[in-house]
């Protein structure tokens, strides 16, 4: 048998997982690539935690080179062009010919036209999470603003995630009465996507903890002069401390190669993530995928690892002479950490129709140490 070449751009949760199911299910004579920027996975789910100083960089990352150890070719580069007709990937002056490409290189952080959003910090990157540890180390009185930039964003519990364990965080250091803290955010209420009955359970929350909550806000302008925020109604909000999350774009070599619309993302198959290109699958947080509703499935990392999951599956399977009978079923969800060495948990059925049936359990030590166990197996799994 003639050795083919399985192609996977991005070294987060799904290009990860891809890379590992692909070596593990086909023979030797069969290449497994994986191409990523940075040498360095880091775990996002454990972000709020370098930003509490609670972990630091070294506990959450892993070395992608390790991967070559399980056969899996790793190549640190930069990807300038995707080639779809020619089947090429160009990096740093070279180019590497693929049979099968799966692309899961997330999205890339932008401030659009928002002037002045770049003065921002977030946790949303390891190293914004790093330097907002600094500054949370060193706030003692003020308003925190928490401002969602633009919509879609991935790990929609996240800004609220942050609130609620900045509120527990300055409690415990005795300032709370000293420290304002407010979420601006353009969704209508907090993960719609989930429902009405956990929307309504979130903004409670928000509520029984002061923290100040405002959907349907649209910012239009930072002013880091006069600590001032501006949105699109008209109405202005001051703030000493700004953490923002960032607006999200497909990343611009998917779009310049065909694979993506100005200003949309990459729609594949619900079911197989297969584009309309031979041989080509998209998984993770650059889809796009439709539920019944009308509404998107959620960017989260549960959901890349599971599409990564049956990708590679059925590439492999066909690679084999056989056929790919894996289906994505839009299972998943995502813990909620709410303070307090507790968290809530998230999940169901994100394709049911007519609307996904999706249920939250309650705050608990038992879901803050099942989200801890993730982190310390997810690391120890893959590499």
């Amino acid at each position: 048998m003639v050795g083919k070449t399985v192609a996977v751009l991005g070294g987060g949760v799904g290009g990860l997982v891809a890379a590992n199911r692909l070596r593990k299910l086909l023979p030797r004579e069969h290449r497994v690539v994986l191409i990523n920027r940075s040498v360095w996975h880091s775990l996002a789910l454990a972000y709020t935690t370098v930003m509490l100083g609670q972990k630091v960089a070294r506990q959450i990352s892993r070395d992608l080179r390790r991967l070559n150890r399980k056969r899996i070719e790793f190549i640190a580069a930069e990807i300038t062009g995707i080639d779809l007709s020619g089947k090429t990937v160009r990096f740093d002056g070279q180019e590497l010919t693929y049979d099968y490409l799966i692309v899961s290189l997330g999205t890339q952080y932008s401030v659009g036209e928002i002037s002045g959003l770049g003065t921002a910090y977030t946790y949303y990157t390891l190293e914004g999470a790093e330097g907002l540890r600094e500054e949370i180390a060193k706030f003692t009185s003020g308003r925190i603003a928490i401002v969602v930039a633009g919509l879609p964003y991935k790990c929609p519990a996240a800004p609220y995630e942050g609130a609620l364990l900045l509120d527990h965080y300055f409690r415990r250091q005795r300032l709370r009465d000293d420290v304002e803290i407010r979420l601006f955010t353009p969704e209508p209420a907090p993960l719609p996507v989930a429902g009405e009955a956990i929307s309504q359970a979130v903004t409670e929350l928000l509520a029984g903890r002061e923290i100040w909550y405002s959907p349907g806000a649209r910012l239009q302008a930072v002013d880091p002069q006069g600590k001032k925020l501006v949105f699109q109604d008209g109405v202005d909000a001051s703030y000493d401390l700004l953490i923002a999350v960032p607006l999200h774009e497909v990343p611009t070599v998917v779009r310049e190669a065909g694979l993506a619309e100005e200003g949309g993302w990459v729609k594949v198959d619900r079911e197989t993530m297969a584009t309309p290109f031979e041989g080509v699958y998209a998984i993770g947080d650059v889809t796009q995928v439709s539920l019944a509703n009308g509404l998107m499935l959620p960017k989260v990392g549960v959901f890349a690892h599971g599409e990564a999951e049956v990708v590679a599956r059925n590439v492999a399977a066909e690679i084999k002479g056989g056929e790919g009978l894996w289906a994505f079923g839009g299972e998943g969800g995502c813990f909620l950490e709410t303070g307090y060495g507790k968290a809530a948990k998230v999940k169901g059925n994100f394709y049911a129709e007519p609307d996904p049936e999706v249920r939250m359990r309650q705050p608990s030590l038992l879901w803050r140490w099942e989200k801890e166990g993730s982190i310390r197996t997810w690391l120890w799994r893959w590499f």
